[in-house]
């Protein structure tokens, strides 16, 4: 018999086989709780349901009953795994939360006062930190659950701080206590302020979760402060930081001729100082502005509750007090060279972690940076100069450019374009490698004392070209810088520039033989880069632009039949902004992709345009009917003067003829008179002959189709009769101009 249960059902007997299958042994708890916690989120067993069940009732709370003993187990992994199921119980249901918050709190903050294993003081920590952050916006479980414990709740994690293990537990949990309840916050900023320094200070190795969760805890402070301070406090903290890092920079750049500092540089926070031997000073101080910086990073990029004010002049001459020293810098007399050369080993290291700290100046202060347009793109140029056969900073200083082009705009690009252009161009480079010959001479050509050289040529290096090109890091961040590029100062470059990035990228598009040195992925990644700079020159063109389109059609189109997904994507984006550059009119014909069963389909757009065509073909034809109707004259040319008589003569309309008639060499007479009426069209009378005669040699005749035209009557022609009768009567044109050159042969 089958039968369907409701939801309150459901859940009632999925949770009691849970409690009777698999939570019943605390020692074999551990090993199935993955499972537990799958069937609780994947069936919502919490979820409250609209019709109240006594059966439910009773089952949640044998459920607590259980989480109680299990926090009561001697085993550790059933008191951890109890911890566990706490915590899902309060996120899946706010019924179950709000009747045991209370004891779950108290019970918990015992494990986190006691000493446990890390486990179980982490899981406390994070399930404590959820409970109160949840009492946050409610007032009265506030005042039962988090306002009796959050004193001793902060207090008891500054002790466990001092753990290393538990550090990055024990800051996100004050993180999210400070920024939940400020107020009671208030009076531990200090030893948290003290704690998050100790971990920015250089002298140990963290890593990263915890320097993050430092950084995050140190931002947050600014909500201790009070809602009137707040922005004065956030802006002192970052001031504090940045005075922290020039405080490092004083010492470590001790032996370079440094420009004097005009303004005053803000105060630091109070680190502990270091070693006087540079030997020992300069990894901790070097460690310590890394360290610094990427806590600037954090202050830059969290978002606050509160408009805050940035202080873009002490940021950036801080950036360029760093990039200023460079290989290139003096050392001040009296100085140990020693330690001038340290300085420059560490300089790399210090550039990276300032070109981070610079990018997010960037994103947090966007269109702002404007007017440091021709001082971003010196010291940036440079860079490209000085890092140009080191990877990862000529990597870091190609996004840095990228980002200020995107930030900064046409300022920035009209600036720095023609430099950029020559680096990017070169690191697009690819270089052939010509096949040295290898010879060899056998040992019968020494006997033979012959000097003839056998040369290899079953070598693979021989018989194949080797090719070679940069890092791939290099050439995709040169190809997003140089899309960058194209994309805010493309229509302003000149020809010649143009001419030469647009023809690179073609050149690497058309290559076949791949450099050796790139694997499949790499190229597929350099592919998608070239295909991105095409997209953006035909979207920004100038006025030579037409050259290139065509090359882009066809290597877009072949682009699509192309193995990576990846680039048939681009190349199909590519052939729609072909399509909508080069289609007569908008909005385009949308382009149709391969099917199984391929259908013609005519829109009306296409049927309108053969009808247009075929209607100016008709056209032509009739103004060429006209032209050939204007052209095409009857001569008349002057006869013998035999009698001096006025002779009217009206044109003959002689009949079209398929094929052109030649007449042989005969003498005859020929005798014509005057016709006094004129021929209608459609008729052809007869010529009556009268008259006098005049003996003529007729030598051909060619008579051609002739278009019709209409038959006017010809003037009259005044005859002499004192002319020579012997002078040959000329031939008269019949078919128009177009008989001349049949008349001379």
């Amino acid at each position: 018999m089958s039968f369907q249960l409701t939801s309150a059902a459901k859940n009632t007997q999925l949770l009691s086989n849970v409690l009777s299958l698999y939570m019943s042994s605390d020692n074999l708890i551990h090993k199935n709780l993955s499972f537990v916690l799958d069937i609780i989120v994947n069936h919502r067993l919490f979820t409250e349901t609209r019709e109240p069940s006594e059966e439910l009732a009773s089952v949640y709370r044998k459920w607590t009953v259980r989480l109680n003993s299990l926090l009561q187990s001697k085993i550790v992994t059933a008191r951890w795994c109890g911890i566990v199921l706490i915590r899902v119980t309060c996120e899946n249901s706010h019924a179950l939360l709000i009747d045991n918050a209370k004891a779950w709190s108290a019970q918990l903050l015992g494990f986190v006062g006691k000493s446990e294993p890390l486990i179980i003081h982490q899981e406390a920590i994070q399930t404590l930190s959820f409970l109160f952050s949840y009492t946050a916006d409610k007032p009265e479980l506030q005042r039962e659950v988090a306002t009796p414990n959050l004193q001793r709740y902060n207090q008891l994690l500054l002790q466990l701080g001092r753990k290393h293990d538990l550090l990055a537990t024990v800051l996100s949990a004050l993180t999210c206590n400070v920024r939940s309840f400020p107020s009671t916050a208030r009076h531990i900023s200090e030893p948290v302020l003290q704690l998050c320094l100790s971990c920015l200070d250089g002298s140990r190795d963290l890593d990263d979760k915890t320097i993050k969760e430092a950084n995050k805890c140190l931002v947050s402070l600014y909500h201790a402060g009070g809602k009137a301070n707040m922005a004065d406090a956030w802006r002192d903290s970052l001031s504090r930081l940045i005075g922290s890092v020039h405080d490092c920079l004083n010492r470590l750049f001790d032996t370079i001729d440094e420009e004097t500092q005009e303004t005053e540089l803000p105060k630091s926070y109070p680190f502990l100082p270091v070693s006087s031997d540079y030997v020992d000073a300069f990894p901790v101080l070097l460690k310590r502005i890394q360290l610094v910086q990427e806590c600037i990073s954090t202050f830059l990029t969290t978002s606050t509750t509160i408009a805050v004010g940035v202080p873009v002049v002490h940021l950036v001459d801080l950036i360029c007090r760093i990039y200023n020293v460079f290989e290139g810098s003096l050392m001040r007399d009296y100085k140990d060279k020693s330690e001038f050369f340290t300085l420059m080993m560490c300089l790399p290291a210090l550039h990276l972690s300032t070109s981070k700290m610079f990018t997010s100046l960037l994103y947090c202060s966007g269109q702002e940076m404007m007017r440091y347009s021709k001082l971003f793109s010196r010291i940036l140029l440079r860079l490209l100069s000085d890092h140009k056969n080191k990877k990862t900073l000529k990597v870091s200083t190609y996004k840095l450019i990228s980002l200020c082009l995107e930030k900064c705009g046409y300022a920035f690009a009209e600036s720095i374009y023609k430099q950029l252009i020559a680096s990017i161009l070169q690191d697009l480079l690819v270089i052939e490698h010509k096949a040295s010959s290898i010879t060899i001479t056998s040992g019968q050509q020494k006997k033979s004392h012959k000097k003839r050289k056998t040369e290899l040529t079953n070598s693979d290096s021989l018989s194949t070209k080797l090719i070679s090109a940069r890092s791939t890091e290099v050439q995709v961040a040169a190809l997003d810088t140089l899309a960058s590029l194209l994309d805010v100062f493309g229509f302003a470059m000149e020809n010649g520039q143009r001419s030469a990035v647009d023809g690179t990228v073609l050149t690497r598009l058309i290559q076949v033989i791949q450099p050796s040195n790139m694997s499949d992925e790499e190229i597929i990644l350099v592919k998608a880069g070239l295909y991105q700079c095409l997209i953006a020159s035909i979207s920004h063109p100038i006025e030579t632009q037409a050259s290139i389109l065509p090359h882009a059609s066809r290597l877009f189109a072949a682009g699509v039949n192309d193995q990576s997904h990846q680039l048939q994507s681009l190349c199909r984006k590519g052939l729609n902004v072909c399509d909508l550059i080069t289609h007569a009119r908008l909005p385009p014909i949308q382009r149709v992709l391969p099917k199984a069963s391929p259908s013609v389909v005519i829109t009306a757009q296409e049927i309108e345009e053969e009808e247009e065509q075929e209607q100016e073909e008709e056209e032509e034809e009739e103004e060429e009917q006209e032209i050939l109707k204007e052209t095409i004259k009857e001569r008349v040319v002057e006869q013998p003067k035999e009698v001096i008589k006025s002779v009217p003569i009206t044109p003959v309309t002689l009949p079209t003829m398929a094929a052109p008639i030649a007449l042989p060499r005969v003498e005859k007479e020929i005798v014509f008179e005057a016709v006094v009426e004129e021929t209608k069209p459609a008729e052809t009378k007869p010529v009556e002959t009268t008259t006098h005669a005049v003996t003529e040699s007729v030598e051909s005749v060619v008579i051609e189709s002739v278009a019709s035209s209409t038959i006017e009557t010809a003037k009259p022609i005044a005859v002499n009769e004192d002319e020579d009768m012997d002078l040959d009567m000329p031939m008269i044109d019949m078919t128009g101009p177009d008989s001349d050159e049949d008349d001379e042969e």
